[in-house]
């Protein structure tokens, strides 16, 4: 796949994940009462733009990000649909459902990769593809087959049937597979790898499915075992190294069209991790984040006394000037990275 599509692949799941973040502002914001003035995906000049209701759409020449622009946030202060007039309840999980959604999604993906293509950290011993010419493939083994016995050991794992295989050291191996609810006999001769000098047959396995309310219950773990490791990552962005590895919206848009080019599972396993990244990311405390909005109400609900909304609406506005200029940055460190590969 070259650089171009790579690209667009990328862009594309950048545009959904923003979407999704975006909705979950205004899906939790029209829910308080909140009037979302603005609803856009991407940003500068827009190419389609349609007002319905109080609410006008926008879809921005620059295909990434986003934003939901609430009233009151920058002017009309005491407007009754604003935001600053509702409870601390309304404003916080108006803020916090942009990065909800994203964690939301990324378990939906992770439930439709674990129940439509399996775990792919734990694999079976059920064959997915045999290699053209190898050992297996001259056996009569076949996709979907389950290797079940070899030389009259009952195999149990992928693990304990590589093993076997390994240490064969190329002698002839009585392999028995369930094929259509029937055992098959096969005699196998492994040869050995070229490239790593290991004994192999050729075949790959497949990846454990699961039921739909397993997968969904397992998306929950991945996502929270992301968020923990995202967590107590935090102090390596303090580092070089971890300055240096950032990416920018379009060193995303890469990555995501590079594992677009492993196959459908991948990108979307891939695109599962982008969104928890963004969620997480949108939740730290820096201003025009939405977590330095989280701290803003979380403050006034300790203290009782809230922040005059003009000073916080300042502080975020330097922020926000602050995070483009990174992005910036970041971005023409994407590039030079793209151009170098």
């Amino acid at each position: 796949m070259n650089l171009a599509l790579q690209i667009a692949y990328g862009i594309i799941i950048i545009s959904i994940i923003a979407l999704v973040h975006e909705f979950g502002h205004f899906f939790a914001a029209k829910k308080s009462g909140i009037t979302v003035e603005e609803f856009s995906i991407g940003f500068g000049p827009s190419i389609f733009r349609k007002k319905i209701g109080g609410t006008e759409y926008k879809v921005g020449i620059i295909p990434i990000l986003g934003y939901a622009k609430f009233r009151g946030m920058d002017d009309n202060l005491d407007a009754p649909d604003g935001f600053y007039t509702k409870t601390l309840w309304q404003r916080f999980i108006s803020v916090f459902m942009g990065p909800g959604m994203n964690f939301i999604f990324a378990i939906i993906i992770f439930a439709i990769v674990f129940a439509s293509f399996g775990n792919p950290f734990i694999r079976t011993t059920t064959i997915s593809s045999v290699m053209a010419e190898s050992p297996a493939y001259a056996a009569g083994m076949q996709q979907g087959d389950k290797i079940i016995e070899i030389d009259g050991e009952y195999i149990d794992s992928w693990e304990e049937m590589t093993d076997i295989i390994h240490a064969s050291d190329g002698r002839a191996l009585q392999v028995t597979v369930e094929r259509k609810g029937e055992k098959v006999p096969l005699t196998v001769m492994p040869k050995k790898d070229p490239i790593s000098g290991i004994w192999v047959i050729g075949v790959y396995s497949s990846s454990e499915k699961y039921s739909l309310f397993r997968a969904l219950w397992e998306g929950v773990v991945w996502t929270g075992k992301l968020l923990y490791q995202m967590t107590i990552s935090i102090p390596l962005l303090f580092t070089m190294k971890g300055i240096s590895s950032i990416a920018g919206p379009i060193g995303i848009a890469a990555m995501t069209g590079q594992a677009a080019s492993g196959g459908f599972a991948n990108l979307l396993w891939f695109s599962a991790f982008i969104s928890i990244a963004i969620g997480f990311t949108n939740l730290l405390p820096i201003p025009a984040l939405d977590g330095s909005w989280i701290v803003l109400i979380l403050w006034e609900a300790i203290t009782h006394k809230p922040v005059p909304p003009e000073k916080q609406l300042s502080v975020q506005g330097a922020g926000f000037i602050v995070i483009l200029g990174i992005m910036f940055l970041v971005s023409i460190n994407d590039i030079i990275r793209l151009i170098g590969r």
